[in-house]
């Protein structure tokens, strides 16, 4: 029995010596970087259709309200206008609460004649959340243009008229 408890004894000192060294060795390395996994990607809100019908648009002045239920969507504001005899153009600021897509081609420009006159602008524009910038151009009207009108939802009234 003595050689058995000598021989655990050697084994107990051997182990706690390879111990020792272990964390001496372990504290000369640089400790191994903590990787994290990213959070996972927020999906952006999709982008709310100026053509949808569920919107709701007030105007006041130049400012256009652009509200689904209860809640702010966007505001549209007339920055300034520029009419010629037979040509017309246009800036608005659009203030998006969440992303917002605008189609240009439901914007016209009423002549003195009583005619509806296109931009040429004809894609829709999306706008992310925050501050951005509607130019419109109407090259070709067929008289005096006297007025700026905006019918996002066809079988509905113009959501905003600027007169001249």
């Amino acid at each position: 029995m003595k050689k058995s408890l000598v021989a655990l004894i050697v084994v107990a000192v051997s182990g706690t010596t390879a111990a020792v060294a272990g964390t001496a060795a372990a504290q000369e390395r640089p400790a191994p970087a903590v990787v994290r996994a990213a959070p996972a990607p927020v999906a952006a809100a999709p982008a709310a259709e100026a053509a949808d019908k569920g919107l709701t648009y007030a105007q006041s002045g130049q400012v256009v309200t652009v509200k689904k239920g209860r809640t702010r969507v966007a505001t549209v504001t007339l920055t300034s206008a520029k009419y010629a005899a037979k040509s017309a153009s246009a800036v608005l600021t659009v203030k998006a609460d969440r992303p917002f897509t605008i189609d240009p081609a439901l914007f016209t420009v009423y002549d003195l004649e009583g005619w509806e006159n296109d931009p040429a602008q004809t894609k829709p524009v999306r706008f992310g959340a925050g501050t951005g910038t509607l130019k419109l151009t109407f090259p070709k009207t067929h008289a005096r243009p006297m007025a700026l009108g905006w019918v996002p939802q066809l079988d509905r009234e113009a959501a905003a008229v600027w007169e001249r």
